[in-house]
């Protein structure tokens, strides 16, 4: 934009309607890429109005690249190669079809300030014409091919990342993202509250049900777990077998208590078995806070000694240390 505009001053200030457009599309410029900065920050990813932002954005910046190169020579503007970065701004969010989509409205637009400010189609120009035409076409395909193997890349990456932290069963994190989570937060010198759970008597539905409903019943406690934590208070982690760890992150007993006791309550809510024979389960809690500087390994002997002595008590509760 500082680009754009001491150009426009310097070599195409000729009249003041020109001025007065200019001024308008640096204006609207501001606003619009400050509530765009301002809307993409507060939004999710995966929100339907980053979606709306990111794609409204490319037909914007379009609407402001033909403004500006008719007002700066039209199709001999020294801007034109902002056509380029629109095209790859397209592909970013469009991937290959909006490339191609882009493409077009480019050549419609190129078609459009000839037409309209460079006065017409001239047979000397005609050759650079057709130049730019074929310039924008294959930048257009090469921009659209290459966003698009780099998202598969990207995909592909993530897939990978979710298969070496998350367990396949649970969709919780791993044991592996425990210990780099609870390094992390004590690296980082916070206080937070380590929880050690056990499914009570988990033997004993594999041994009478089968390993298939014991599987749906880790993958439902997996569910629960991500429903009841909110991604801001901590996270849950498949610890191993039916043995699950949750890091909150706060040191008040009274809220951590309160999420674990809605947890169970909902856990115990839940039926499990065939339509011949139905039945709960229940899990026994371990639960205790870093206020010092103890190591990952003497907060989970820690919390697994309090878990051990929940269950010594009778199970389906939680035990402070």
């Amino acid at each position: 934009m500082p680009a754009s505009t001491i150009l426009f001053l310097k070599y195409y200030h000729h009249a003041t309607r020109d001025l007065i457009l200019f001024c308008m599309l640096f204006v609207f410029g501001v606003i619009y890429m400050s509530i765009t900065e301002f809307v993409l920050h507060r939004s999710p990813i995966q929100s339907m109005i980053y979606r709306y932002v990111t794609r409204i954005g490319v037909f914007m910046d379009y609407v402001a690249f033909i403004m500006l190169i008719s007002l700066t020579g039209g199709t001999n503007s020294p801007l034109y190669p902002i056509a380029y970065l629109l095209l790859l701004h397209a592909s970013l969010y469009w991937s290959f079809t909006g490339a191609m989509v882009a493409t077009c409205m480019v050549i419609i637009g190129y078609i459009g300030v000839v037409l309209l400010v460079d006065g017409g189609f001239m047979a000397e120009e005609l050759p650079r014409h057709l130049f730019n035409f074929a310039f924008t076409i294959m930048m257009g395909v090469i921009g659209g091919i290459i966003v698009a193997r780099e998202r598969k890349h990207f995909v592909e990456k993530g897939i990978f990342e979710n298969l070496a932290k998350k367990d396949y069963l649970t969709g919780l994190y791993n044991h592996r993202s425990f210990q780099e989570q609870i390094r992390e937060t004590i690296t980082n010198k916070r206080y937070f509250t380590l929880i050690m759970g056990d499914i009570d008597y988990f033997k004993k539905v594999n041994d009478r049900y089968g390993h298939q409903v014991g599987d749906s019943v880790l993958r439902t406690i997996g569910s629960l777990f991500d429903s009841v934590i909110p991604r801001a208070h901590g996270s849950a982690f498949r610890y191993g077998g039916e043995e699950f760890a949750v890091i909150l992150y706060t040191e008040d007993r009274l809220l951590a208590g309160e999420l674990m006791q809605q947890f169970r309550e909902k856990l115990k809510a839940l039926e499990f078995g065939s339509e011949d024979e139905k039945f709960h389960v229940t899990m026994s809690f371990g639960a205790t806070i870093r206020v010092k500087d103890q190591r990952t390994a003497e907060l989970v002997a820690a919390a697994d000694a309090l878990l051990y002595t929940a269950k010594e008590q009778g199970r389906d509760r939680l035990v402070w240390g």
